[in-house]
């Protein structure tokens, strides 16, 4: 299954005053992840000052929309961070399972689950009106993907690794240092470093559909409200490295273009380019 990959810096929400402002940008953002189907969100330091509330408001709340609503309770306590997650939309991403019937669970279904010990016993927290019987190893309070085996009443769950899914099934959020180490570390197949300054899309077009398409792993990379990447990154190192600057939104009119903008329209450009190839 091929993977979409995003990397955002840590002053991504810097612009905004409040809880609530923040939170609501934090929520486009989700959302366009969920769209494109995409697979891990960096999120990178910015050298430029030092954000730690807001990289710890952003991972809180992309990793709070990610997890399904059954188990947002038992993952998440009550804090100020997450006053206006209530304000946002829903992903229902096909994670975020539905609440059935227990005599209506296939064998073989699917679900995110917390673990809880019961009399020296495992069980999974699945979202349904009982616990369910769960084999192998693992803690309480820790977040598995489960597969439910046989039928009821007499039905169990085992860990299952995401990668079996085999389609979409949410994001990863991954906190990272240095944007430079991101790049050099990290196992894409192709990265778009996108700025208002690199070559336009539409004279590389051919060539960026070619590579989206042969790529297993793509990564986009976003520069900040207040810097683009190449004022992050010097432009000998992106040479160096064999990496490009592609304006993704060529002839845009205004004097900024806001990151949860330029992702949805940096997305949906890779989406395009994935099945024109």
């Amino acid at each position: 299954m091929k993977e979409l990959w995003i990397a955002i810096p840590d002053s991504v929400v810097c612009e905004q005053k409040g809880g609530r402002e923040k939170t609501e940008k934090l929520g486009c953002i989700a959302r366009a992840c969920a769209i494109f189907g995409v697979k891990k969100v960096f999120v990178y330091r910015d050298p430029e000052g030092r954000y730690d509330e807001d990289r710890n408001l952003i991972l809180l709340v992309l990793r709070y929309l990610e997890t399904p609503q059954y188990l947002r309770k038992k993952l998440f306590p009550i804090t100020k961070e997450l006053s206006y997650v209530g304000l946002l939309p829903p992903l229902r991403i096909p994670s975020h399972k539905q609440k059935i019937s227990l005599r209506d669970i296939k064998d073989g279904e699917i679900r995110e689950a917390v673990l809880e010990g019961v009399k020296g016993k495992l069980y999974a927290d699945v979202g349904l009106d009982a616990l369910i019987p769960f084999r192998g190893k693992g803690h309480p309070g820790e977040r598995v993907t489960v597969e439910i085996k046989g039928r009821y009443p007499n039905f169990y769950c085992i860990r299952i690794n995401k990668e079996k899914i085999g389609s979409y099934w949410g994001y990863e959020v991954k906190s990272t240092d240095a944007l430079e180490k991101l790049l050099t570390s990290t196992r894409a197949d192709y990265t778009i470093l996108t700025s208002r300054y690199g070559r336009t899309i539409s004279s590389i077009w051919r060539e960026f559909c070619h590579n989206v398409a042969k790529s297993k792993r793509v990564l986009v990379v976003f520069g900040s409200p207040r810097r683009g990447l190449l004022e992050m990154l010097p432009k000998d190192w992106i040479g160096r490295h064999g990496l490009q600057l592609i304006n993704m939104i060529p002839g845009q009119k205004v004097e900024t273009v806001r990151t949860e903008e330029a992702l949805i329209i940096t997305l949906a450009i890779v989406n395009l380019a994935r099945r024109i190839g």
